[in-house]
């Protein structure tokens, strides 16, 4: 059963993988070339160059990117995200379309380990006060630098799987242990809010990227970590 269970889960993800490229390449084409201009400088302008010192989290930053764009980002000239567009227009495969229009219904989150079982990890979205189960196989790809431990917090986007109640990401960022307290405190607040949080988010993420080219130096002195603390102040009573 377990077997089973694995080679669905990877023939959908090689399935979901030729659906999400397909929704890229649509949209970086045509009119979309100045709209993935704009979202790059948006999601890019504030990181500083922390992304750029490694390669892992270059690609990571990338990939956040670009779920980000085709999900998240509202087009100036359709009014709309990548992905809507290219589900409404019918231009893929019916499988693949229907891949993308799942994927529309789940967000980029903040999440909490509750638990590790031998095959799923349970997630609580402290945003939106769900509980998920990733479908857990540590030769995936996404958990073979993660050592999962029940506590920390994660950003991440779940994808949905088809015929079996698990989800699954492309990745995930890690944030700093130490933070997880005022993290929580900020998530508190802010899931009382009828809202995305998509600024919240990216800035959360922002803070995250920016933590890693400062590391060294907060582990040597012990101070606290400006940058969090910045992100407290801004978002941290619900308005």
């Amino acid at each position: 059963m377990e077997m089973n269970i694995k080679s669905r889960a990877l023939d959908y993800r090689h399935d979901f993988q030729a659906a999400f490229d397909a929704c890229l390449r649509f949209a970086s084409e045509g009119p979309f070339q100045k709209e993935l201009l704009k979202a790059k400088e948006h999601f890019f302008g504030r990181l500083g160059r922390s992304h750029e010192t490694a390669e892992d989290l270059y690609e990571s930053s990338s990939q956040s990117f670009l779920e980000w764009y085709l999900f998240n980002y509202v087009t100036r000239a359709f009014h709309k995200t990548p992905a809507v567009i290219f589900v409404t227009l019918g231009l893929d495969a019916e499988k693949h379309l229907r891949m993308i229009e799942a994927a529309l219904l789940q967000r980029w989150s903040l999440f909490e380990v509750k638990s590790v079982q031998s095959n799923a990890i349970v997630l609580k979205d402290l945003l939106f006060q769900k509980e998920r189960k990733l479908y857990y196989e540590p030769q995936m790809t996404e958990y073979r630098v993660w050592r999962v431990k029940v506590g920390q917090i994660i950003q991440a986007r779940l994808f949905p799987y088809a015929d079996f109640p698990y989800y699954f990401m492309t990745h995930c960022w890690l944030h700093p242990q130490r933070e997880e307290g005022l993290l929580k405190e900020v998530t508190d607040q802010r899931a009382k809010l009828w809202s995305l949080h998509t600024e919240f988010l990216v800035a959360s993420f922002e803070t995250l990227v920016r933590t890693y080219g400062i590391e060294s130096q907060l582990s040597v002195s012990r101070a606290s970590n400006w940058n969090y603390q910045e992100l407290v102040k801004k978002y941290a009573k619900a308005s």
